[in-house]
């Protein structure tokens, strides 16, 4: 048995890249990992994972070993539980899910409100949605779920349609120039607050794609949305972001959204996740309808937009 829970800790290392994250997801302390590690390193006569800037990069002879025990190990465990019920009161399950600083502050708060009722000792693990990586990453079970403005390619991976949503403009509530609608000479004039790396949302130097004569003009670069409603509250900038995020940063923030002046498809919010059977279906199962049903309700989207796609008016 202390050899299967060996493989159990290389399965671990290959699919979290970290000692740390391994130690978490089998609920065992980092040195009992490390000794782990160690005694496969004698045991195969190989390094099996080396240090690198991304954690732990597995070896040639560590990937063929996890290919060939991570599927029979998740057989064995399953048909060991198999009679096992999943009790949400009672369970303890780990699960990492992956959003953006929108997500986290749009979706997180009613998922880990709902959650903390009915399944108090269950633990999420936040990591930061990379929309390129996503997909690599629930394959080799590096995170359980993924939500966010994303599709799936590989048949591999399943989804689910959570909501629509659209975007809108933000801006200050005593904002001099612009009043109660906001054209699109308005819209170029003023300045803009972007943030870097946003690939999943549409940004104002999208505009040309959708028809526009130029770009707007950005004056501020942002790392991350939450500095956002800070940056709008004491400028005259103008922000675009999704709107029932936009409706909340409204509420706390002293701001208010408008609708863009060029008509937007909207877009679907999507909750991705791997469809193998594994020794955590059943609780994996239970969680995609929690999360599904948390954010199918969520707080309808303040404006909709015409779904016909149209160029700026």
């Amino acid at each position: 048995m202390q050899d299967l829970n060996l493989l159990r800790v290389l399965v671990a290392i290959h699919e979290c890249q970290t000692v740390t994250a391994a130690a978490n997801r089998l609920n065992m302390s980092q040195p009992t990992v490390s000794q782990a590690l160690s005694r496969l390193r004698d045991i195969t006569s190989d390094p099996l994972f080396l240090r690198g800037p991304q954690g732990m990069s597995p070896t040639a002879h560590a990937t063929h070993l996890y290919r060939e025990c991570a599927t029979a190990l998740h057989r064995l465990d399953h048909a060991l539980k198999a009679d096992e019920p999943f009790v949400p009161a009672e369970a303890k399950e780990h699960f990492t899910i992956a959003l953006s600083d929108l997500g986290e502050m749009t979706f997180l708060p009613p998922i880990a409100d709902a959650l903390a009722s009915i399944a108090p000792s269950i633990r999420l693990d936040i990591v930061p949605l990379a929309v390129h990586e996503v997909e690599q990453k629930l394959k080799l079970r590096q995170i359980d779920f993924a939500i966010g403005n994303l599709k799936k390619i590989d048949p591999d991976l399943r989804q689910r349609d959570l909501f629509e949503e659209n975007y809108v403009a933000l801006i200050r509530k005593n904002h001099p120039t612009i009043g109660n609608t906001l054209s699109l000479d308005e819209f170029l004039a003023n300045g803009h607050a972007v943030v870097n790396g946003a690939s999943e949302h549409w940004q104002v130097s999208s505009l040309a794609t959708v028809g526009g004569p130029k770009p707007a003009h950005v004056h501020i670069v942002l790392p991350h949305f939450t500095a956002l409603p800070f940056v709008i509250s004491q400028s005259n900038l103008i922000g675009v972001l999704p709107s029932r995020t936009a409706e909340s940063f409204s509420e706390r923030f002293n701001l208010r959204w408008l609708p863009l002046p060029f008509v937007m498809p909207n877009f679907k919010v999507r909750l991705l996740w791997h469809g193998g059977q594994t020794l955590r279906s059943d609780a994996r199962n239970w969680m995609v309808e929690q999360v599904s049903d948390i954010l199918q309700n969520f707080q309808p989207c303040p404006y909709d937009y015409h779904r016909t796609p149209e160029t700026l008016r």
